[in-house]
């Protein structure tokens, strides 16, 4: 299967995607994650799959339960914060599932396991015709002006200044009236774009997530719980040695080392809430990762559990991603309400699982494309980390940086979708 693997995973994702409730998690083979137990974690469900709520969520009947954790379960975290306006694209109000099959390809394996029920798989072999021509670029529009991001900027520094906090990742939206033909075949382009370590489509009946995310939020395998954050990001250079300049000018960059460390510390801490004493540890700091469209600047953050903690409740003890917050974590939250031109709904939340066990992966929902096919309502999210040394303007190119691979996404040719 290793050779035909590419064919295989698209066969699959075409399978997968016409059950009602989808949970895709894909490493798209990409080399950055060491961590994983999964390179491929599938889970459908019909039209009779239970889903759930967060707050019902350990009542899943199999053990398993896949889906979205938006980010707005901060409110259910933490009584201090609210949520003052509504997000561009509705959030389901159920947003995990217990899915009826599983189907999983481990790092290093080089064939599928079925993990729970006896799913029909499809016809793996032949190159599938799919998934065809692009859909025409919806009219994505700002939430915001550059200018009144440039402002948001500076008003933010001056709370920065007067000691309210030290970081604040502060975001906006780019939404769109449209339709998606397909939207597994959009990210099945995305991911070829963009092949990262934490991809993932999720379907609710015809609420569906495509996420090119590179990042991961926090893991458990056993006693060990793993973070990564991500704060730093520069652009990929047009020649080799360009390329490399930018990755090391981004590893030496104070500014960016100064915003990286401040969520290390953030991690650490929510970290050390629900791990044994002295067993948090920072085994990689400052890492480059270079991607496709851009390098990133991670960190990789453990800890040993401590006994007697459920998956529910480290989550209500870490959630949301810091890398998306900033710190400290609750005011940063009220004033994101306050700034931001509109709720985050799922974007900066987590998509991932829960086994049977316990065990559990998220990443962080960034580079994702949301849409309500019932509505046709289409949304994308970028933002930065702001500093009191932030300059505006910069940060603000740096969040065009960020949604270059979604203006990509519209304008790839299929023709490069099946090069391997």
């Amino acid at each position: 299967m290793p050779e035909a693997y590419p064919q295989v995973r698209l066969h699959l994702l075409q399978w997968a995607a016409a059950f009602p409730y989808v949970a895709w998690l894909d490493t798209c083979q990409a080399p950055q994650d060491q961590y994983g137990q999964y390179e491929l974690l599938i889970g459908v469900g019909g039209a009779d799959t239970q889903t759930l709520r967060y707050a019902s969520a350990g009542e899943a009947r199999s053990g398993w339960c896949m889906g979205v954790f938006p980010y707005e379960l901060k409110n259910t975290f933490e009584p201090r914060l609210s949520t003052r306006l509504t997000p561009p694209v509705a959030v389901p109000a159920e947003t995990l599932f217990v899915p009826q099959a599983v189907i999983a390809r481990r790092r290093g394996a080089d064939h599928l396991e079925i993990l729970l029920g006896d799913p029909v798989l499809p016809a793996l072999s032949g190159i599938p015709g799919w998934p065809g021509d692009p859909d025409p670029a919806p009219d994505f529009q700002p939430l915001i002006t550059p200018d009144a991001y440039q402002q948001a900027v500076r008003d933010i520094q001056a709370h920065i200044a007067a000691g309210d906090c030290y970081e604040l990742n502060l975001t906006y939206a780019y939404t769109a009236q449209g339709h998606l033909a397909d939207p597994a075949a959009t990210f099945a382009r995305l991911t070829h774009i963009s092949p990262v370590p934490f991809a993932a489509y999720v379907r609710l009946r015809d609420w569906h997530l495509i996420s090119a995310s590179p990042e991961r939020f926090l893991r458990r395998q056993g006693d060990l719980l793993v973070s990564q954050p991500i704060k730093g990001t520069a652009p990929r250079g047009a020649t080799p040695a360009e390329d490399k300049t930018l990755a090391w000018q981004l590893r030496h960059s104070l500014k960016e080392q100064a915003e990286n460390v401040m969520i290390v510390d953030l991690t650490r801490n929510d970290l050390n809430r629900c791990c044994e004493t002295d067993s948090v540890r920072v085994p990689h700091l400052f890492e480059i990762q270079t991607f496709p469209t851009l390098h990133q600047m991670v960190s990789t953050i453990t800890g040993r559990l401590r006994p007697g903690l459920g998956w529910q409740e480290i989550l209500a003890m870490t959630f949301p991603p810091g890398s998306m917050t900033g710190a400290p974590k609750v005011r940063v939250m009220e004033l994101i309400d306050a700034f931001e031109p509109g709720a985050r709904g799922v974007y900066a939340g987590s998509v991932g699982y829960v086994t049977p066990a316990g065990d559990f992966d998220t990443n962080v929902i960034i580079r994702t494309l949301v849409y309500d096919r019932a509505a046709g309502h289409l949304c994308y999210q970028v933002g930065g980390a702001i500093t009191y040394d932030s300059d505006p303007a910069q940060e603000y190119a740096e969040t065009q940086v960020k949604a270059a691979v979604m203006r990509a996404l519209f304008a790839q040719p299929p023709s490069r979708i099946f090069r391997t």
